[in-house]
């Protein structure tokens, strides 16, 4: 059973953090005309923002493989153009049509990465920037007394593959450096975003995970006498006033070489 049983998680995205550190990270001027691209852009929240800082002439346009994402994304944000497919070999896009292309967890569900980042090369003009961001689901941490029971539980949530996505890995956001990079592609360098909760609640990145954590027994993923000892010591930690979460993000920013 989930700690705090009667309070339901919300279905919202906690990016808060990571996006405004998107903000941060690309080289966009105020006002300024821009084509920006989000692969994987689920409900549109960082389109929504860039659209807050560019210039009135800009095309920000959303690509996401999730219907109810994008039905979402349309009715909040009807100045974006969001688009629903899935990446199997080519973008839907001619050669150079954006300057900017960004993408947020979205990268590990993709079955041929390399041929994704030569996509997103094509698709920006020279010099054009590319961000990816990702959570790397191996760096989560909880404070609790079992040390063992935590890296179980952090292994199962990291391996667990969901039935929408056609690959898993819980490690993508350190690789996304040698991904693009490695590439020869882009020039750039890596850089990190952690969030850190020291609350326990319905909408919080890490009581959410703790839901998640109770799917994973019921498919037989994470033991159940492992689990229950878990959210005991879990909630110790709260009584005590010493929960802590917290989960890296990694980033990749470069340039169209």
């Amino acid at each position: 059973m989930p700690l705090d049983s009667d309070v339901m998680p919300l279905d919202s995205s906690a990016k808060t953090s990571v996006f405004e550190k998107a903000i941060e990270t690309l080289n966009i001027a105020p006002g300024s005309t821009q084509r920006i691209l989000d692969f994987g852009c689920g409900r549109g929240e960082l389109l929504g923002r860039l659209f807050e800082v560019v210039g009135s002439g800009s095309r920000l346009v959303g690509f996401d493989a999730i219907g109810k994402s994008i039905e979402a994304a349309t009715a909040t944000y009807p100045g974006i153009e969001f688009i629903r497919g899935r990446f199997i070999e080519k973008l839907p896009f001619p050669d150079s049509a954006f300057d900017v292309v960004v993408t947020v967890d979205a990268i590990e569900n993709v079955s041929n990465k390399e041929l994704l980042v030569s996509e997103f090369r094509r698709v920006l003009r020279p010099s054009g920037q590319v961000l990816a961001m990702h959570w790397d689901w191996d760096t989560q941490t909880y404070n609790i007394q079992s040390r063992e029971i935590a890296r179980k539980a952090v292994a199962a949530f990291s391996d667990w593959k969901q039935p929408w996505m056609d690959e898993a890995d819980g490690q993508m956001g350190r690789k996304l450096w040698g991904l693009f990079e490695g590439s020869g592609q882009f020039q750039g360098a890596p850089g990190t975003c952690t969030l850190v909760e020291t609350l326990y609640e319905s909408g919080k990145y890490g009581y959410d995970r703790v839901q998640d954590l109770s799917s994973l027994v019921d498919e037989g993923c994470f033991d159940s006498v492992e689990y229950q000892q878990f959210c005991r010591e879990l909630s110790e930690s709260i009584h005590k006033g010493e929960y802590l979460y917290t989960l890296t993000s990694f980033l990749y920013y470069g340039v169209a070489a």
